[in-house]
């Protein structure tokens, strides 16, 4: 019998799989240049702050010209962050498959798609949003494609913490799209993305410490130890609990409180418990768990800003 199910594992093994064709590689190929999945948070984020933004169903036009152009100048950054360090790249295990990595798509391929989103971004901004929407998202691409990739990630272990802001930026700028105002309720989501960003990227950094110490490049937990990487992270996760309160108590929303309160503390306890685990496998593995579910817990409680508020509107929740 285990003869019979060996060679039917290999039949199904041999079937032949259907290539990919050229067009769906190359598509594949730029989404991956773009940093596609890591777009798709920003313009979540940006969303949120377009619906939480007055005058949203007034200016709806507004709201999706902002998030495309969100998209694009987002597109342009990811772009440029490769084309600035292939070689660093090539020494990670979870980046030397990148397509500028391994010759899939060349530099100058590389740069005229990042000029194309670039001009695509701003071009749409300015036809469909306002000035200082515009210049809020050039300066969230300059601030990534080219202060933190070229000037802050090799320079100090502090990097992802100042260079966070770029990515922290599109709450604001989904607001500002719809309503063309600067107001407390964005600022406290910029100080929530900015706050939550060390506590969520410094799991990652600490599973991959050693390709970033091949890749010399000064993470944290390769300049400070993982001991002292743990303790920043518990810190940062408590700081992002006590900052997402604030937009419960600035909307009067029990209901977003509420969820800010129950993830907040869920995920504070997820890294205490990574600063309790022995250094090994066991502990990279779960490091690689909290930054995963990092991302759930920013999901949830920008999912929960827009709950509170149709509630709100629709006059369902009174405080």
């Amino acid at each position: 019998m285990m003869e019979a199910n060996m060679h039917a594992g290999e039949g199904v093994r041999n079937l032949a799989v259907p290539p990919r064709s050229p067009f769906a590689t190359r598509a594949r190929d730029l989404l991956v240049l773009s940093k596609a999945r890591v777009v798709s948070m920003l313009v979540f984020t940006a969303a949120v702050g377009e619906v939480l933004a007055p005058g949203f169903r007034q200016h709806w036009l507004a709201a999706l010209a902002g998030l495309a152009g969100i998209a694009f100048a987002g597109g342009a950054g990811g772009v440029i962050n490769q084309l600035v360090e292939p070689d660093l790249d090539q020494h990670m295990r979870r980046t030397h498959r990148r397509p500028l990595v391994d010759g899939r798509i060349s530099r100058a391929q590389g740069m005229a798609f990042a000029a194309f989103l670039m001009v695509l971004s701003i071009a749409v901004l300015a036809w469909g949003t306002n000035m200082r929407t515009l210049v809020l998202t050039l300066g969230g691409t300059v601030g990534y494609g080219v202060v933190y990739t070229l000037y802050l990630k090799p320079a100090t272990p502090w990097n992802i913490v100042w260079g966070g802001l770029a990515g922290a930026l599109p709450p604001l700028i989904g607001w500002v799209a719809v309503s063309d105002r600067i107001e407390a309720m964005p600022l406290w989501l910029v100080a929530l993305v900015f706050t939550w960003t060390p506590a969520h990227f410094w799991p990652l950094a600490i599973s991959c410490r050693e390709d970033y110490a091949k890749a010399c490049i000064p993470m944290l937990p390769v300049t400070h130890g993982v001991e002292r990487t743990r303790r920043e992270v518990v810190r940062y996760a408590l700081a992002t609990l006590l900052v997402s309160l604030v937009p419960a108590y600035l909307a009067h929303d029990w209901i977003y409180g509420a969820a800010a309160t129950v993830t907040g503390v869920w995920y504070l306890a997820m890294t205490m418990r990574l600063r309790r685990m022995s250094e090994g496998a066991a502990m990279d593995r779960y490091a690689r768990r909290v930054f995963g579910m990092s991302i759930s817990y920013l999901f949830i409680l920008f999912a929960a800003l827009v709950l509170g508020h149709f509630v709100q509107m629709a006059g369902l929740s009174k405080i």
